[in-house]
C-alpha cells in the first residue's frame, strides 16, 4: 500500500505530471478556446510551472468535439514526418473515401517550441495557411521565452499580437491547488487541513515559486508519515493531529533540502515598488477600476478601447499579480476590484 490508498484517494492527488484542473485560469482558457474556435496561430508564453502544459490538457479535454495533434518538440523523434501524423488522424469513413487528409481538420500543438525545427514550422504553417488545401485548423505554440527565436518575420506577422502570457502561482493560487488537490469526497476530508498554516506557508518558501516542487515536497511529507506510522499514521487516525512546521523542517532536511536557506532568502525579499510590478498597461486597468470603485471586462474593455481578449489577458495577469480580485457578478459578467494593498499604493501615489 501506499499513503494516498491508505487515504482512500485512487490515485496520488499530488502527481507533478501536468494536470487540467487548474486555479485562477478562466480567463486564459477563455482565450485559449475563442483563437481554436477562430481557428487562428496563439502563442502561450510563460514561465516554468505557470501551467502552460496543464492549460494545453484542459482545453483539449473540453473539446471534445475537435481533433487535436499535441507535439512536445524536445521529445520529438529527428525523423518526425508531420504529413504522416495528419494521415493518423483520418477516420475509418476518410480513409474508406480515399481521403489523404482528415475531413475534421486538427488543432495542431506544439509545446516546448523553442526546440522546434524551423522546417517544421514552415510545413505546418504550409498546412494552416493553403486554402482549398488547408489541412490545419489551427496552431497553438508553447514556450518559456518570450522571444520566437526559430520563425520567419511573416510567421511572426501572421501571429499577430494573439499571445496569452501566463505567471508563476502566487501563494495564495498555492494554497488552493494543495486544497483542491487534497479534498477527499470519499472520506469527506480535506487533508491540506492537516497543516498548520505555519507549515504551508513553509512548504510554499521551500518550493520555491514552483508548483511542482510543492506538489512534490507536500508528497514527500504524507509519505514521511504513512512509511513511519503505518496503520498508526496519526494523519488518519488523530482528529487533532496538525502537522506543524517543525515537523515539515525535520523531514526536508532530512530529504537535503536546506530549509534554513529558503527562510533567510524569503526575509531578503524586498517589495516591488508599484510601477515596477505593473506595466503601463496592466497600470491604466487599475486607474480605471480605482476611478470607477467596480467595473467588469466589458467595461474595462469599452472604457480604455482595449479589445476583449487583450482585456482578458491583463485581468488574468493582474489576478496573478494579486492587483485585482474579484467582488461579484454583474450578469454574466465578473466585477472586479483593486486589492486592498495595491489600493494603498495607488492612494499614495
Amino acid at each position: 500500500m501506499v499513503w494516498y490508498k491508505q487515504l482512500k484517494f485512487d490515485e496520488n492527488p499530488l502527481d507533478s505530471r501536468p494536470n487540467p484542473n487548474l486555479i485562477n485560469m478562466e480567463d486564459q482558457e477563455e482565450q485559449l478556446i475563442n483563437h481554436i474556435s477562430k481557428e487562428e496561430i496563439c502563442f502561450i508564453n510563460g514561465p516554468t510551472g505557470s501551467g502552460k502544459t496543464s492549460l494545453l490538457l484542459k482545453v483539449k479535454k473540453k473539446l471534445k468535439d475537435h481533433k487535436f495533434i499535441y507535439l512536445d518538440a524536445d521529445d520529438l523523434p529527428k525523423n518526425f514526418d508531420l504529413e504522416e501524423e495528419l494521415k493518423k488522424q483520418r477516420n475509418f469513413f476518410d480513409m474508406l473515401t480515399l481521403k489523404k487528409y482528415p475531413s475534421k481538420k486538427p488543432v495542431l500543438i506544439i509545446d516546448e517550441f523553442q526546440a522546434t525545427d524551423p522546417n517544421l514550422v514552415l510545413k505546418a504553417r504550409s498546412k494552416w495557411e493553403a486554402n482549398e488545401q488547408r489541412t490545419l485548423r489551427s496552431i497553438i505554440i508553447a514556450q518559456i521565452d518570450k522571444h520566437l527565436s526559430n520563425t520567419s518575420g511573416s510567421f511572426k506577422e501572421r501571429l499577430g499580437k494573439r499571445m496569452i502570457s501566463l505567471n508563476i502561482i502566487d501563494n495564495k493560487g498555492m494554497k488552493d491547488m494543495l486544497k483542491m488537490r487534497l479534498n477527499n469526497t470519499r472520506t469527506k476530508t480535506n487533508y491540506a487541513d492537516k497543516f498548520t498554516e505555519e507549515a504551508i506557508n513553509l512548504l510554499i518558501k521551500c518550493a520555491d515559486n514552483s508548483p511542482r516542487r510543492l506538489l512534490e515536497y507536500t508528497d514527500l511529507i504524507f509519505d514521511f508519515h504513512y512509511t513511519k506510522f503505518k496503520h498508526l499514521n496519526p494523519i488518519l487516525k488523530g482528529k487533532d493531529y496538525r502537522i506543524s512546521h517543525f515537523v515539515i523542517e525535520d523531514i526536508l532536511n532530512d530529504r537535503g533540502i536546506i530549509v534554513e536557506e529558503f527562510k533567510k532568502k524569503d526575509l531578503r525579499n524586498k517589495r516591488i515598488p508599484f510601477d515596477e510590478k505593473f506595466d503601463e498597461e496592466e497600470r491604466k486597468v487599475l486607474q480605471f477600476v480605482l476611478e470607477h470603485d467596480y467595473a467588469t471586462s466589458k467595461e474595462i474593455s469599452q472604457g480604455l478601447e482595449m479589445s476583449p481578449v487583450k482585456v482578458g489577458t491583463l485581468i488574468g495577469t493582474l489576478k496573478l499579480k494579486e492587483g485585482i480580485v474579484v467582488s461579484g457578478r454583474r450578469g454574466k459578467y465578473k466585477v472586479y476590484e483593486i486589492s486592498p494593498g495595491v489600493k494603498r499604493a495607488m492612494i499614495k501615489e
